[in-house]
């Protein structure tokens, strides 16, 4: 799971949540905290996959998961949103 995380750390290094008292907002800052729980969840069923399909399937899954967290990042950004404090995302 390292590299996924350190990944994801890096993405979200220079944001930070200081504003989602709006509910979008608010809805936004929990998609992103439940994509990086799928993230990590994927991760882990790929390392403990051993046959080809299903090691397909993994790889497929975690790439959708990075792509639609990329798109939430980016959301985020264009609402103002920030994820300086990482930490807090992954509580």
């Amino acid at each position: 799971m390292g590299m996924l995380f350190d990944y994801l750390k890096e993405m979200a290094a220079t944001k930070n949540i200081y504003d989602y008292n709006c509910s979008e907002n608010y809805q936004l800052v929990n998609e992103v905290r439940r994509t990086i729980k799928e993230l990590k969840d994927a991760e882990i069923y790929f390392q403990s996959v051993t046959d080809p399909d299903l090691v397909d399937y993994a790889i497929y899954r975690l790439e959708s998961l990075k792509r639609k967290y990329i798109y939430l990042l980016k959301k985020a950004k264009e609402e103002g949103i920030n994820f300086d404090n990482f930490s807090s995302l992954l509580s």
